[in-house]
């Protein structure tokens, strides 16, 4: 087939469903600049594709990107992926009817800082994207106004075989040579395509399972403050309960001591009469029902102390929530006026980029440049999918790998170099950072050393 000078630029749309709503770029280009909206992708983030179509309808260049609407149906303000210059400096993708396509996506993009806002294709048997891109251009190309070459052949050749696509082969083909060198065009454009689905795969499990290790780290640091909380409380109602016992047994021992003596009293004025007696009697009635008066007042003052201390908890948080927002409030106050410049900026088309070990470059929106410039390690952190705690442990690993085992009578770091971790979320404190099967000896190990002096 003979190549097209027609280009036309259409732009696809996805739900869980398939290919939900397409377009010409110059529509899409009316929903960036706000002039209308999309009610259908109220308040959602939506998967979009770029396609560059000739004008035999056969696709030629593709970008598979994430676009925010908010709660009015229109576009994120802040969204700035190039789509014509990922377009044009894309890998090598799946061949859709005009030889293999050039192919941007989440697991190939041909710059750095944008692959967090691209996506990777399905390719599996019966719910292919490529192959639902390609027929739906070729169904609704000419009603969605893509413009198409005059001399277009109406016999077009049947379009290539993608992975997950049953092959099919001309009945008219005689000559076996030329088979073969087909067969094996064609199983090399399956092996590429096979290729980049075991990547997009990786690529998704290897991010599902940071973001569950991210969680769990979360939800480990948040049981350990509330373990050492609730550990306070028992030690100061412990502290406090000990002090009573000993209060009360110092007033048993004052009540023994009054009955002994009572009781040699008695013993000595046995003679004097009843009436002795009754005053004996009464006096330990009285001393009775004082003691019984100051069980309650102590009982009550246990259960003051208590709830003083549970209500004690609820107060210092709330004035650490009021001190958090006047923070927040002075901070925003004082940067309205830097937050327009950096907005000026940002619509100039200037992009603010950050480099953190780890994480790479960093595309910093101007909406949180006061967040990054408050804590730029924190933000980094969230970019690689950990707490800020692990990446301050994995960054001081990363700029001094060695042994943290502590050995000897002074406890002094065993220092001895490792292996350094290049990603933060494969990083393991205590683990990574020392090593296990050499200290607290740290003899020589010639494998170690070997591997290091090679790295």
């Amino acid at each position: 087939m003979s190549a097209s000078a027609v280009t036309s630029e259409a732009i696809l749309f996805f739900d869980h469903r398939g290919i939900s709503k397409s377009m010409l770029y110059s529509d899409f280009e009316a929903i960036l600049d706000g002039m209308v909206g999309v009610p259908e992708f109220t308040d959602k983030e939506v998967r979009g594709a770029y396609c560059l179509v000739n004008g035999h309808l056969k696709v030629r260049a593709l970008v598979l990107f994430n676009i925010d609407f908010d709660e009015d149906g229109m576009a994120d303000t802040t969204w700035n992926v190039p789509l014509r210059h990922l377009a044009e400096h894309a890998g090598q993708g799946p061949d859709m009817g005009a030889g293999p396509i050039r192919l941007a996506c989440r697991s190939q993009c041909p710059v750095a800082w944008h692959q967090d806002q691209l996506w990777d294709p399905g390719m599996k048997p019966g719910a292919n994207d490529f192959i639902a891109i390609r027929d739906l251009i070729l169904e609704r190309g000419p009603k969605m106004g893509l413009e198409i070459d005059d001399d277009m052949d109406s016999n077009m050749a049947p379009p290539p075989v993608l992975a997950g696509q049953a092959p099919t082969i001309s009945p008219d083909e005689d000559d076996s040579r030329k088979k073969d060198d087909e067969e094996r065009v064609r199983l090399a454009r399956i092996i590429k395509e096979l290729r980049l689905r075991v990547q997009t795969l990786e690529n998704s499990q290897s991010e599902e399972v940071a973001k569950l290790r991210y969680a769990a780290q979360q939800k480990e640091e948040i049981l350990n403050a509330q373990l050492e909380k609730v550990l306070g409380q028992f030690k100061a109602l412990k502290s406090q309960n000990g002090a009573l016992r000993e209060q009360n047994d110092s007033l048993k021992a004052q009540v023994m001591s009054l009955n002994k003596s009572l009781e040699e009293q008695t013993h000595q004025s046995a003679n004097q009469g009843s009436e002795l007696e009754v005053l004996t009697e009464q006096y330990k009635l009285a001393l009775e029902q004082r003691l019984e008066e100051e069980r309650a007042k102590l009982a009550e003052q246990i259960h003051a102390k208590e709830m003083d201390v549970l209500t004690r908890d609820d107060l210092i948080g709330q004035q650490k929530e009021q001190i958090a927002e006047l923070k927040r409030n002075q901070v925003k106050e004082a940067s309205t006026g830097a937050q327009k410049v950096l907005e000026k900026l940002e619509d100039l088309g200037l992009s603010f980029i950050a480099f953190h070990p780890g994480a790479g470059h960093i595309s910093v929106p101007a909406d949180q440049i006061a967040s990054y410039m408050e804590n730029p390690v924190a933000f980094a952190a969230r970019k690689c999918l950990v707490t800020e705690d692990h990446y301050r442990a994995w960054l001081a690993h990363y700029e001094n790998p060695v042994c943290q085992v502590r050995a000897g009578v002074e406890g002094q770091v065993c220092g001895k170099r490792v292996i350094r971790v290049e990603v933060p979320n494969q990083f393991k404190p205590g683990v990574s950072d020392c090593n296990a099967n050499r200290c607290p000896n740290c003899r020589n190990d010639s494998a170690i050393d070997n591997v290091l002096k090679f790295r």
